[in-house]
Order: structure tokens, then sequence, then C-alpha cells
């Protein structure tokens, strides 16, 4: 009985640690998961990181799709990945949560992530509108609108054109944006040559106000695409594409061009097997420290063989679902939350999230971060699913068409949104007319009233 329980232990701890390892893979990019293999193999003489054509096919085993460790039927639910702690969301995914949350339209947030997926290593635009009027074919003006909204991100300044824009919409943010503020902010070139009397006079300002400016302007960030816990900046490279075969159908397939390998060293696996006659006694030591290589390499290929069939599992559910968008654009998108597509793949949806975390795909419709294509979903009435973002547009047109007499209270649009089959709180509704920029019911009255329309 001691002896099966040991065994049932190790077993746990076999599989603790080679979960934990395939599910730190499962989170990383293409780009990290590249260091991270270099040094493994660096202090590991069982691995091997070949060079291979980029050109040439994956290995079968990552195409078959089959069922994996995450995979557990019935048991989905305790596969250990929920007991994990969560990894923190990269940069990207952070902005694309915020698209989400502040975008009314779905051709704001076809811009939106084009804006995203345009940013520098500063967290930057270089592009010029006029590029981006190309790539997303809307009109330079939305471009410029949507812009401005995403420059109030959090970390507030990304998406700015200059430092000065950068600085001076976080200067706004903290009502700090005055006159002699702005004059500061033009004449930078005079405070980076240190020339403090002069600085002073072309902001018409006394020394201690000086100071205190220049102390208020050392609390921004003229960085944001490096701001802490952002350590991961907009994915270049996708890690995943998505392509037409020609038969009316589609084909999801890792990036052969950026995804590494590793392999095993089969000359030291043929010794260690034969370690009882190769090694003497007195090299014992020198055997374990094989043996928890060997071990550790087995997991680590393992686990890349996991890595790769669980991404391309819920890629394919993920454009399963929005097979309407490689058609469409934006305008397909439709309603898409993490528990749907783990519920199509058969895992928990906390492995979805690490498996879409930071991660990139190629579409006919330009690059977009996976977690592009998830959205909150609200339950109507009629059984039918309505975005986030769907609701919100409804909100705008009910809010732009009521009577300058008639102006609707929350309750009003709670009780409107009802009659469409859309049941949400009326916290909610205040929540997205916030996100809309529409003021309360009574300031909108009021506004009528003074303008002599509301009479």
């Amino acid at each position: 009985m001691l002896q099966g329980q040991e065994m049932r232990q190790s077993h746990g701890l076999f599989m603790n640690g080679q979960m934990r390892q395939a599910l730190h893979l499962l989170h990383l990019t293409n780009a990290d998961l590249q260091a991270y293999l270099e040094e493994q193999a660096a202090s590991n003489p069982f691995l091997e990181l070949p060079s291979v054509d980029p050109a040439a096919p994956l290995a079968p085993r990552f195409e078959r799709g089959r069922m994996d460790m995450f995979s557990q039927g019935s048991q989905r639910e305790d596969d250990g990945t929920a007991r994990l702690p969560d990894v923190p969301l990269s940069l990207t995914d952070q902005l694309y949560e915020q698209l989400r949350l502040s975008t009314a339209s779905q051709q704001d947030m076809l811009i939106g992530a084009y804006l995203i997926e345009a940013l520098d290593a500063a967290g930057r635009l270089s592009e010029s509108v006029d590029v981006l009027a190309q790539r997303t074919g809307r009109p330079a003006e939305e471009i410029e609108r949507v812009r401005l909204n995403m420059m109030r991100f959090e970390p507030v300044g990304i998406f700015a054109r200059s430092l000065r824009e950068c600085l001076a919409v976080q200067l706004q943010e903290r009502g700090c944006l005055d006159g002699p503020m702005e004059k500061l902010l033009d004449h930078m070139d005079t405070l980076a040559r240190g020339e403090m009397s002069r600085l002073g006079r072309q902001c018409q300002v006394d020394k201690a106000t000086l100071d205190g400016m220049i102390a208020e302007l050392k609390r921004l960030n003229p960085k944001p695409g490096f701001d802490a816990g952002a350590e991961m900046l907009p994915v270049r490279m996708s890690d995943l594409i998505v392509s037409a075969d020609g038969h009316g159908d589609w084909v999801v397939e890792l990036n052969a061009q950026t995804l590494p390998r590793v392999m095993l060293v089969h000359d030291l696996q043929t010794r260690v097997s034969l370690r009882g006659q190769a090694v003497r006694k007195q090299d014992r030591q020198v055997t374990w420290f094989l043996d928890q290589w060997h071990t550790q390499a087995n997991w680590l290929v393992r686990g890349m063989e996991l890595r790769c069939n669980t991404l391309l599992r819920v890629a394919r559910e993920i454009f399963r679902r929005q097979e309407a968008f490689l058609v469409h654009g934006a305008s397909g998108l439709v309603p898409l939350t993490l528990k749907d597509v783990a519920e199509g793949v058969g895992v928990h949806e906390s492995t979805v999230s690490r498996a879409v975390m930071g991660k990139a795909v190629t579409t006919p419709q330009g690059i977009f971060a996976l977690r592009f294509f998830f959205s909150s979903v609200l339950a109507g009435d009629t059984q039918q699913a309505h975005s986030a973002e769907a609701v919100r547009e409804i909100i705008r047109r009910l809010v732009a068409e009521e009577e300058p007499k008639s102006v609707f209270s929350d309750d009003d649009l709670v009780r409107l949104l009802r009659e469409k089959g859309i049941v949400i709180a009326r916290r909610t509704v205040a929540k997205y007319r916030d996100i809309l920029n529409i003021p309360p019911s009574f300031v909108r009255k009021r506004k009528n009233l003074l303008r002599g329309r509301g009479g």
C-alpha cells in the first residue's frame, strides 16, 4: 500500500511539473519561446536547436490536433489549470481589452486594432495617417478621431506621434496643461540645455513656479511603451496564419517562419540507456545529473508538442466561429468569449486565456492579436447574443435620435433595449453611456433648454 501511495505521489509531482512547464510554454509568444529554448539548450546537453528551413512544413504531429493533457473530457474542470496563478496581460493585450471597452462600432474596432499593431517600441505611432488610411480603407479623419481617443488609454500618452503630444495628453489628464506648461513643452530644447533663466522668460513664470512645472514634467512617462508591467511590446511577427485553401475552406496553421524547434540529442540518449555498462559506480552523481537532464529534456520536447497542438486547436475554434470576419472584415465579427472557445475545444478557460495571450495571427484582413476576436456577450430575452460593442452602438443611436423635449433617462434606455430583446442592468447602461461620452439625461436636457430646443 505504501508503495502504491508513493507511486501516486510521484506521478502527481511528475504531472504537476510537466503541466506547469507546458502551460508556461503555451503563454509564450514565438519570439519569447525562442529565447527560452536557447536558454534551456545552453544548460541541458540533451537539447539541441536544429537549424530548420523556414519554408519546410512542420512535423505532422503538430497538424493532427490530437487530444492532449489539457483535454480530459468531462474532467476538464479539474485539469489543474484553474488553480495556477494568472499570467499578467501583455501591453498589447491590455490595449485590446481597453479598445473593446471604449469602442462603439466595429469600424472603430478595426481602426484601433491597426493602430495597436503599428506602435513602435516607445508606444508611439510613426506611420502617417495616409498610410493607415490606405491599410484600413477608412477616412483619415476617422483614424485621427480614434487615435485621439486611444491616447487616453492606460498608459496615458500611448499612440502619440511626438514626445510633445505624449507629454501634453498626460498633463491634460492631470489637469495641469495650462498656458505656461504649453510654453514649456514648446521650449523643451531650452530645458535640455539647462538655460533656466531663459526658460522662465519664455514661459513667463518666476523661478519657483518653473521649478514646480519641471517637477511635474519629470513625473510623466515619455515612453509609455516601456511602462512598468508592460514587458511585452506589440507583436510584429505572427504566431499563426489563416488562409484560404482554394476549395472554399480556411486553413489555420502555425507560422513556420517564426516557430522555434527543439530536439533531443540522440547520441547522449544512447549512452545513458547503456549507462549500466558505461558508467562506473563512483560516477553515480554524474548518472543522477544525466537522468535529471534527460527527464527535463523529454518534458520540454513534449511540452512543445502540447503547445503547438493546443494553440492550433484554440485558433481553429476561434476562426470556425469568426469565419465571417475572414470574408467581410470587422463587420463580420460575432460575440465570442473564452468560455465559448474552451467548451468547443474541451479545455479550461484559463488554458484558452494562456493560449491567446500575446499571440498574433495573419489573416486576409491583416495581422491581429488573437484577443481581438473576443468580446463580452449579453444574453437577450430572444436568446440571441449581443456584443457589448453592438449594444453601445444602439445606445448611441437612441440618444442621437431622441426628441429635445423628451430626453431618455438611463431607465428609459434600459426599457428601450429590453424591447429589442437586450436585457442589461441600469448601471451597465450608465457605464456604456460614459464610455460613449454621453452626458446624463439632466445635463442633456439642460443643454437643450439653453439652446432653446427644450422649450
